[in-house]
């Protein structure tokens, strides 16, 4: 199929609306306004594989002059490697096989607001560990585990990671084990059985600790049993400029009177306490 296609004849997008390509696994093309393959390569995310691209500095200082758009053709999975290889040869694209250009540094900031909004209703926040002497202020949020694939919101979370981990920034995603999920404790199950690999898929979903720090504070990302419940108990406010949900004061106080393991340690959530260097970016 690879040598019978057509760059200039699939469906594409300008550059500067890569956001809009779709959730597919495909073969992609960058071609200019003169109709030049600048780039072709393979994506079993579309969408996800050019949030943060390695060519876009490149892609985009050549789509000041040379309008670039991007085309795709979705693909098999499992053969895209091949595709991409037999592609790569026929087209001789121009930025394949080239050295990387280094994008100046973004701002440990601008990393967190763009993943903030990518996730802001897929998190809540819990509370706040208020700064002390030897540590920083922490923020704590809360994720839904119990979406076990792809869609879910520990996928997504890795699945952004994986994408912009190339990204020049001093803003670090650190990933630690949770703890043991016994949801099934003391039960033994047959090696490649269903039951056995929805445990497997639910470890996956469930023990995960996320962490991150950006202007002298720190986020902490964690998940929870009762996400649906809390989310109802929410309102909106603010985490480094980003609209966010918040559990509300009276469920905080009535959460800590139950003794809620969850807030142990934490004070309510009142006001951002993220500041913004540069909001106007």
């Amino acid at each position: 199929m690879s040598s019978m296609l057509n760059p200039l004849q699939l469906p594409s997008i300008p550059l500067s609306e890569r956001k809009q390509l779709p959730e597919c696994a495909a073969i992609y093309f960058a071609i200019d306004a003169n109709n030049r393959v600048l780039y072709i390569g393979k994506a079993k995310n579309l969408v996800a594989r050019w949030r943060n691209h390695h060519r876009i500095h490149k892609l985009e200082e050549i789509d000041q002059e040379f309008p670039v758009r991007l085309a795709w053709q979705a693909w098999n999975e499992e053969n895209l490697g091949e595709a991409e290889k037999g592609l790569i040869k026929r087209f001789q694209p121009l930025l394949n096989n080239t050295e990387v250009e280094t994008p100046a540094v973004i701002p440990s900031e601008i990393v967190l607001r763009d993943f903030l909004k990518n996730f802001s209703r897929r998190l809540i926040i819990f509370g706040m560990e208020p700064k002390a002497p030897d540590t920083l202020l922490k923020v704590h949020l809360k994720y839904d585990w119990q979406n076990l694939s792809s869609q879910g919101t520990a996928a997504k979370i890795k699945d952004y990671i994986k994408q912009n981990q190339n990204t020049n920034t001093s803003l670090k995603f650190k990933r630690h084990r949770y703890s043991n999920f016994n949801l099934f404790a003391g039960e033994t199950f047959r090696p490649g059985s269903r039951a056995q690999l929805t445990r497997a898929r639910q470890h996956r979903s469930y023990n995960n600790h996320w962490e991150f720090a950006c202007n002298g504070v720190v986020i902490h990302i964690t998940p929870t049993h009762f996400y649906r419940n809390y989310k109802e108990k929410t309102q909106v406010t603010k985490l480094a400029g980003v609209n966010f949900r918040a559990i509300t004061e009276e469920v905080f106080a009535e959460e800590k009177k139950n003794s809620n393991y969850e807030l142990s340690g934490l004070c309510c959530f009142r006001s951002d306490p993220v500041p913004l260097l540069w909001v106007n970016l």
